[in-house]
């Protein structure tokens, strides 16, 4: 059976960077959600989003959507469908909303893993990302209000990602089955 595994997380706990090293690195596909905001500088279309008008994203059927900072995301029906036919595994970075929802699509076929990261390494990465105070802010109160730092109680594994990147590939792979990796059973968890 094809699956698909959710990464999930709060913001700048890692989840694209470990999405596009997965790709890079094993081959992993991933599930490219559609979004109403302009590419940032080294994005392109296709590969970190599919860039669409507001006119284009309302007209199109959703697994998921949300609008954060007045700009929309989606992640299409027809991505999820064709991505889970075509490859064994691939994985998606997406919030535990839109993972309840593509839930409800894939079932037993989706599986979530949540980058466990503190508040301090989440405000370092965000500046090293070169956000504003303002941006910060904003992304830390999202992440807050929608529960984003506990939602590791609900997710099927937990990572750690407060060290080296290739750790946390070995971690995810692990919980993956594709590899054996050399770490501990305090590193990669199924809570509860």
């Amino acid at each position: 059976m094809n699956k698909v595994f959710a990464i999930v997380g709060p913001p700048a706990s890692g989840k694209t960077s470990l999405v596009k090293q997965l790709l890079k690195k094993y081959g992993i596909p991933a599930l490219i959600s559609h979004t109403t905001r302009p590419p940032k500088k080294g994005e392109q279309h296709g590969v970190d989003y599919y860039y669409v008008e507001k006119q284009a994203f309302t007209s199109m059927h959703f697994v998921e959507r949300a609008t954060y900072s007045d700009h929309y995301y989606g992640l299409s029906k027809e991505e999820v469908l064709k991505k889970v036919n075509l490859y064994p595994v691939s994985v998606v970075d997406i919030d535990m909303a839109g993972f309840e929802q593509l839930k409800k699509l894939l079932g037993e076929r989706l599986e979530s893993i949540y980058l466990l990261v503190d508040k301090d390494t989440v405000l370092s990465r965000c500046l090293l990302l070169g956000d504003s105070q303002d941006e910060i802010r904003q992304r830390i109160e999202y992440a807050e209000n929608n529960g984003e730092f506990n939602n590791w109680q609900n997710a099927d594994y937990v990572v750690k990602n407060n060290g080296a990147i290739e750790t946390t590939l070995r971690q995810i792979l692990a919980v993956m089955d594709l590899v054996t990796p050399k770490t501990t059973t305090e590193d990669v968890s199924a809570p509860g």
